[in-house]
This record gives C-alpha cells, sequence and structure tokens, in this order.
C-alpha cells in the first residue's frame, strides 16, 4: 500500500510537473504553425505578438478592397486546452475578435446594419473565432455569427445565429468544412418582411477560389411592395478550377424549384460559366455588385474590368416555359472616357450572342408582354406554333437580330418600347 501510494503520488507530481513545463515547450511551436498559417493567406497580416508561459496575445489585420479589420487574438498552450466546449487535448486554442477600432468599410457596414454599432469592447465582437490546433495535422476554425434580438424603429431583427467549421491541416490546406444558419427573421412592423428556416452547407475552397461550395435552404420568404415571395428547397453549388496563375474556371448553379409569388414563375434555374477570369476580377465584380448597394454603384467603375460569361436561364411557369442563354465577351471598360446615358459607346466592346425562347402564352402573361408586342410588331420576335424566340449576335458595336443587321440604338429604343 505504502508503495502504491508513493507510485501515485510520484506519478501525480510528475503530471503536474509536465502540465506547467509543457505549455512553455509548446508555445515556440504553437507560434511556428500560426506562421505557417499566415504564410498562406496573403491577405492577413500580424501586426503583433506577445507571448507568455501559458499563452499568448496576438494583433492581425485583414486586409480588403478598401480597407482593413483589426482582430485581437488569446491563445492558449498545451497540451490541457480549455475551450467554449469543455477541455481539450491539443497545441493551442485560440479566440479571436474583432477589436473594432479598424473594420473595412462594407464590412461594418453589412455588420451594422443588422448588429448596430460597433464599440472597442472586443467582447461584444459580434464575430468570434475559435480554433482548435490538434496533435493530428489538424486544426478546426470555428466561426460564431452571434445572435441577434434588435429593434430599431418599427424594424425587428432575431437571429438564432451562425456557426462555420473550416478544418486545415498545419500548412493551411483546406480539408472538408460545413457551416449552419440559424433561423432569421426580419419584421418591418407586423408584417413579416424576410424568413430564412435554418439552413446548411458544405465547402471546400482554396484563397484562390478554387474549390466547392453547396449551400441548401429548405425554405425562404420575403414580403415587400410586389407582393408576398416562397422559395422551398433553394440549392446553390459552386465549383472554382484554377486554370492559370491567379486564374480560375467558374462554374455556379441556382436551383429554386417550387416558387409562390405574384409573378408567374413557379420554377427558376439559372447556370452560370465564367471559362477565365482574374482572380483580382472576380474580387472586382463580387464587391461591386454584391457587397456595394445600388445608389452607391459606380456603374463606370463596375464595368472597368473585363467579363467573360457564359449563362442560362429556365424559367417555368403556368403558361410555359421560358428560356435565355447568353454568351458574352466584354472587353472592359473603354479608358479615360466618359459615360454618357443618351450613348451606346459601351457596345462597342462588348462581343457575344443571346438567344430568346419562350411560350408566346407565357409572354403575354408576364410582365415582358408590352416590349414582346413591339419586337413582334418589327418582325424582331418570331412567333412558330405558339413559340417566340430571338437571336441576337453583337461584335463590338455590330448587331444582328436573327441574322439581319440592324442598329443597335434602334434596337434599344423597341426593347424600351421608344418606337
Amino acid at each position: 500500500m505504502k508503495f502504491l501510494r508513493i507510485t501515485l503520488i510520484s506519478l501525480t507530481a510528475l503530471l503536474l510537473l509536465a502540465a506547467l513545463i509543457a505549455p512553455r515547450l509548446i508555445g515556440p511551436k504553437a507560434e511556428q504553425i500560426l506562421q505557417q498559417q499566415l504564410a498562406n493567406q496573403p491577405n492577413i497580416e500580424l501586426t503583433g505578438y506577445e507571448r507568455g508561459w501559458f499563452g499568448a496575445e496576438a494583433l492581425t489585420l485583414l486586409k480588403g478592397k478598401d480597407g482593413a479589420t483589426e482582430a485581437y487574438t488569446d491563445i492558449q498552450h498545451g497540451p490541457v486546452l480549455f475551450t467554449g466546449s469543455g477541455p481539450r487535448i491539443g497545441i493551442i486554442f485560440a479566440e479571436t475578435r474583432l477589436t473594432g477600432a479598424q473594420l473595412e468599410p462594407a464590412l461594418r457596414r453589412q455588420l451594422e446594419a443588422y448588429y448596430g454599432p460597433i464599440g472597442t469592447d472586443i467582447e461584444q465582437s459580434p464575430l468570434v473565432v475559435e480554433t482548435l490546433v490538434g496533435t493530428n495535422n489538424r486544426v478546426t476554425n470555428t466561426l460564431h455569427l452571434l445572435p441577434i434580438n434588435r429593434s430599431e424603429g418599427d424594424q425587428q431583427i432575431r437571429f438564432q445565429g451562425a456557426r462555420l467549421e473550416l478544418v486545415t491541416d498545419y500548412r493551411g490546406v483546406q480539408q472538408d468544412s460545413r457551416f449552419e444558419l440559424g433561423e432569421f427573421v426580419r419584421m418591418d412592423g407586423h408584417r413579416e418582411a424576410l424568413y430564412l428556416q435554418s439552413g446548411q452547407g458544405t465547402f471546400n475552397l482554396a484563397p484562390s477560389g478554387a474549390g466547392t461550395l453547396k449551400i441548401a435552404l429548405p425554405l425562404v420568404r420575403a414580403n415587400n411592395d410586389s407582393g408576398p415571395l416562397e422559395l422551398r428547397d433553394v440549392t446553390l453549388d459552386y465549383t472554382g478550377e484554377l486554370v492559370a496563375a491567379r486564374t480560375l474556371r467558374v462554374n455556379t448553379r441556382v436551383s429554386m424549384p417550387e416558387i409562390q409569388s405574384a409573378t408567374p414563375a413557379s420554377a427558376v434555374t439559372q447556370q452560370l460559366n465564367l471559362p477565365q477570369i482574374s482572380y483580382n476580377d472576380l474580387h472586382h465584380y463580387l464587391y461591386s455588385l454584391l457587397l456595394t448597394p445600388a445608389a452607391q454603384r459606380n456603374w463606370q467603375q463596375v464595368f472597368d474590368r473585363p467579363l467573360q460569361m457564359q449563362q442560362q436561364l429556365d424559367i417555368e411557369t403556368a403558361n410555359g416555359p421560358m428560356q435565355l442563354q447568353l454568351d458574352v465577351d466584354w472587353k472592359g471598360m473603354p479608358r479615360k472616357r466618359r459615360v454618357n446615358n443618351d450613348q451606346l459607346f459601351w457596345l462597342d466592346a462588348l462581343s457575344g450572342s443571346a438567344n430568346i425562347t419562350a411560350a408566346e402564352q407565357a409572354v403575354m402573361q408576364s410582365p415582358l408582354l408590352i416590349q414582346a408586342n413591339t419586337l413582334k410588331q418589327y418582325g424582331l420576335l418570331l412567333q412558330n406554333n405558339g413559340e417566340l424566340t430571338m437571336h441576337l449576335q453583337l461584335d463590338r458595336g455590330n448587331l444582328e437580330v436573327n441574322g439581319q443587321p440592324l442598329p443597335a440604338d434602334l434596337f434599344i429604343l423597341a426593347l424600351t418600347s421608344g418606337l
């Protein structure tokens, strides 16, 4: 018994000694892994790092198109780590929060629209990233969007929060990852303006944009001046393939198989292909069209960069199908030329084709009725056995409609019912 007691005491002392010494030994390894991770993220700069015995503190700048975002990271050294979900064994555990002192304008605008003004108290950061570095060449980064329950005027927002789990190895090479979106409700007075049922997705994306992304939303409801809209089983699939240095081939598919709305559409599928686009050009269009409010867009700046695109849009209605196929080769906005709204000089930089096929009854029962009748009247929209078709071919300002040359300005006038 005495021997056993001495053995247990000695073992306990050794474990305690290891627990005290290990963090000091793990600290340099943790810093090395952090540097390896950041080396694969060219838009992240480590601006401060202070290592202690049991942990460390770090300041980083996340560089965006129009500025940078500062983040503070609190790091624990293993082997025993106290995480938000309980004790774990690993090399490091870190929590990263926005400092609020420096935020990219677009990010601040997006966050404050839902969370309200963001101050410099890091405990109030709406974004929290937990990083767990295991002992098995596995790094798990979990981004938490905090819940929202906020009222401002007659608008109310309720959000159950979101969770994104990004898994990489020590070098930053991504493995399969996933995310979950909690229920979101926005009320304008007593009217439900937007409702998103809890959704989920998976992704495996490199910093270059190469990889895959899948999103599934079981139910989306919206209500505005155009009337109610309800979408079920919405899916988005993205595939990016690196075809040259910082150049991608992008394919996306959006499917809305069940639509209830004031419009005749009952289902919509859109497929988009970008055969070759530079990383900078893709970032430019995503930022300009998705993150910039419409009222603040400068269209000459938006279309400053080149874009090659093929798109197919299929719409199902109670009166028959409609299909639009586009093949666009945009050379970019001519340099040092002013945009005049009454001129179509931008067509000189555009080549491509378009095919429109639709059931006649579907068009006649749609908001395109007036334009369709005008195009039919001038022989631009062809009618055959209850089907309407039109083929457009544009080559740097030279337009052909159904094989016949036509001045582009006359076509625009017909399309806008100005003839």
